[in-house]
């Protein structure tokens, strides 16, 4: 039997491309539109992936002078938007990202059970510490907490969670899940070890297949550690992709892309990425290691390690910028046929790379019909995945215990 594939949607705005917007097939004015969403939304059903998932956008736009000016990335209410996508689909996972570190205990328990009732059990937490420090300013702040003090506080934050989770259940009856299926993501030591005790999907980078494997082992030994079954979390990679009918035209299709965004515009954005204001900056110039680590208001040893190979390879600021714009988090991207990136998800899933894949569409949403069209298809005849869901809940689409241990009297 093939090991089955799970599959997410990272429906972040119009795309994962800074200039995705512009592409011929892209929307972007459409993000505003109930519409929009109701197309997604029923897209991705009709695909029978697990969830949709949202970030969050809880620093200012604009703080500190270092975000994008030109960049289209409408950052509307997650929360609201997935309400609106439960109205109008019936099994399509529901998964929110919000802060430990800023929102209170007893409100995440409510807006998540809330979610968990009016769906029918398809909600989903993304537990998250925020890590911008602009964020702190807007709740009142100078500065974030340290990190591992932020993951302390976010396990905390989760206990209590569950004990109003808990209350509610007995006061009101059991929401459909009990708690919405948890969900983490970030990759430090303290994020890792986090994900260990708490977590049931975990969504990370993987460059490579090697490095999937390298991930999935790790975090598989920490879960074991950590006293839990580790078949009983998924790890699920950011996977971007551009599609054409040969490998060459991908690749072509790829650069088109990229080149709708000039190289101004990819400096303010690795601006944003890199947390220091680079736009005054020489782009046919080195990159400027010191001037980015002496000024840098994000963690100076993360941006240090994100900068020691193009530094070394001798790249200019300009060209750093082009390629840093398509994969600023380490992501795998794919550029093919729908059958080669059906072999190759296939593939990883085999070599327990990872248990499936969290898409991050290029620009939307012409891409994402692209891969329901021509890259599901190929998926449900070799096995791997669903043609149908098995039953209402997200717990249930990801084979997760339908009642989750922890919530045990």
């Amino acid at each position: 039997m093939p090991r089955p594939l799970h599959l997410w949607a990272f429906l972040q705005g119009i795309g994962h491309y800074p200039s995705g917007w512009r592409h011929e097939n892209a929307k972007p004015a459409d993000v505003f539109s109930m519409d929009y969403y109701k197309r997604v939304g029923q897209l991705v059903e009709r695909g029978c992936f697990d969830a949709i998932v949202f970030g969050d956008q809880i620093q200012s736009r604009g703080a500190g002078g270092h975000t994008p000016e030109r960049l289209a990335m409408p950052t509307l209410d997650p929360m609201a938007l997935l309400s609106a996508i439960a109205s109008v689909t019936e099994h399509i996972g529901l998964v929110n990202t919000l802060s430990t570190t800023y929102w209170s205990a007893e409100g995440l328990a409510q807006r998540f059970a809330t979610m968990d009732r009016i769906s029918g059990g398809r909600a989903g937490w993304n537990i998250v510490t925020s890590a911008h420090p602009d964020t702190a300013f807007n709740f009142g702040e100078e500065e974030l907490p340290e990190k591992s003090l932020r993951y302390r506080m976010a396990a905390q934050v989760v206990a209590e969670a569950q004990e109003h989770w808990r209350a509610m259940n007995h006061e009101l009856g059991n929401s459909p899940q009990q708690r919405p299926v948890f969900v983490q993501a970030g990759q430090s030591a303290d994020g890792r070890d986090f994900a260990a005790r708490v977590a049931e999907a975990i969504f990370c980078p993987a460059p490579t297949m090697e490095a999937g494997i390298a991930f999935r082992n790790d975090m598989r030994a920490r879960v074991t550690a950590a006293g839990r079954d580790p078949d009983g979390v998924r790890i699920m990679p950011g996977l971007s992709f551009i599609l054409a009918e040969s490998e060459e035209a991908a690749i072509a299709k790829d650069q088109a892309l990229l080149d709708l965004a000039d190289e101004a515009l990819c400096i303010e954005y690795l601006s944003e990425g890199l947390g220091v204001d680079l736009t005054t900056c020489d782009p046919a110039g080195p990159i400027p290691e010191d001037l980015i680590l002496d000024q840098t208001i994000l963690p100076r040893a993360d941006i240090a390690r994100a900068l020691e190979k193009p530094v070394a390879t001798g790249l200019s600021l300009g060209k750093f910028a082009a390629g840093y714009v398509r994969t600023p988090r380490g992501h795998n991207v794919f550029r093919g046929t729908a059958a080669q990136l059906a072999e190759m998800m296939i593939t990883w899933v085999d070599a327990a790379a990872c248990d499936g894949f969290t898409l991050q569409p290029a620009y939307m949403p012409g891409e994402l019909e692209l891969f329901v069209q021509e890259v599901v298809p190929i998926l449900q005849a070799a096995g791997v995945l669903r043609s149908a869901y098995p039953g209402q809940t997200l717990r249930e689409t990801m084979g997760l215990p339908r009642w989750p241990a922890d919530m045990a009297a």
